[in-house]
């Protein structure tokens, strides 16, 4: 336990170990916050982290492919040419 003081501005550092980090300042109730370190979802991304069977899907493909369970993929070079004689 540390004691710090707060200064005029009403501002308090908490260490370098915390230095550019996203923090959460919760008021707990009178006199008493908890200060909780986070990270920040872009909202482009936030779908994922909101819809439980995408990010299930998504950890067990993780899973699968750490595990070597990997399947061939298209042959790109044959999807072009096919692509090129329907021109």
């Amino acid at each position: 336990m540390v004691a710090k003081t707060v200064d005029r501005r009403g501002r308090l550092t908490l260490g370098k170990e915390f230095a550019n980090r996203l923090v959460i300042v919760k008021e707990l109730a009178a006199g008493t916050v908890q200060v909780t370190l986070a990270q920040a979802v872009p909202d482009r991304e936030a779908w994922l982290h909101e819809n439980p069977e995408a990010i299930a899907a998504v950890l067990k493909g993780l899973e699968q492919a750490k595990a070597g369970e990997l399947v061939k993929g298209p042959d790109i070079g044959k999807l072009a040419s096919d692509d090129d004689e329907g021109r």
